[in-house]
C-alpha cells in the first residue's frame, strides 16, 4: 500500500469536519498522526510519506504545519488546497486505509485539539520517548509508533 502526503491526509479529516471556520491545527495534526498509527498497526504500513517530529504539544507533521502557516485553509470545508495548482490534497486511500480513517473518525473525531494533544503525549508514548531522550523536534519511529497502537489494540479486545 502507497504511504500518502500529510496534507492528504489532513483533508480526509476537514472534510468529515465539515466546518466553514479554520479548524485547530492541533486537532488536524494528531487525527492525522493517529490514523497514521493505527494504519501501522492494522494494515502494516505507513499511511504518511513523512516522519512526525516530537514537538511540545505532541508529534507534529512538519508538511501540514508548513502548509497552513504558508497557504491557510482554503477551499470547501477549510481544505488544504495545492496553491500551484488550486486542486485540493488529495489521496487514494485502499479499502483498509480508509476503513482506518473512519475508525480514528468515530473514535477521536469528537475529541477538542487539547484532549487530542493529552493523548498522544502521555507518559511511555512515542512522543514522550523521542521527545524526552532525543529533544525538541526529533523523529518518532514508524516500529515505535506501530508498537504503540498495536498495543492500544490488544488493550482494547481484552
Amino acid at each position: 500500500m502507497p504511504d500518502h502526503s500529510p496534507l492528504a491526509i489532513a483533508n480526509e479529516f476537514l472534510r468529515r469536519c465539515a466546518e466553514s471556520v479554520w479548524p485547530a491545527q492541533m486537532k488536524i495534526q494528531k487525527l492525522a498522526y493517529i490514523a497514521h498509527g493505527w494504519n501501522l498497526a492494522i494494515n502494516d504500513s505507513a499511511l504518511i510519506d513523512e516522519a512526525p517530529e516530537a514537538w511540545d504539544n505532541g508529534p507534529v507533521f512538519r508538511g501540514i504545519w508548513n502548509h497552513v502557516r504558508d497557504h491557510g485553509y482554503r477551499g470547501e470545508n477549510c481544505i488544504l488546497i495545492d496553491p500551484k495548482s488550486k486542486s485540493e490534497f488529495e489521496a487514494e486511500l485502499s479499502a483498509g486505509e480508509q476503513a482506518v480513517v473512519e475508525h480514528v473518525w468515530r473514535r477521536y473525531g469528537h475529541m477538542d485539539a487539547k484532549e487530542l494533544s493529552d493523548l498522544t503525549h502521555e507518559p511511555d508514548t512515542p512522543w514522550s520517548e523521542a521527545y524526552l531522550q532525543r529533544g525538541r523536534n526529533a523523529h518518532l519511529s514508524n516500529d515505535r509508533i506501530k508498537e504503540h497502537y498495536t498495543n492500544i489494540a490488544i488493550t482494547s479486545r481484552g
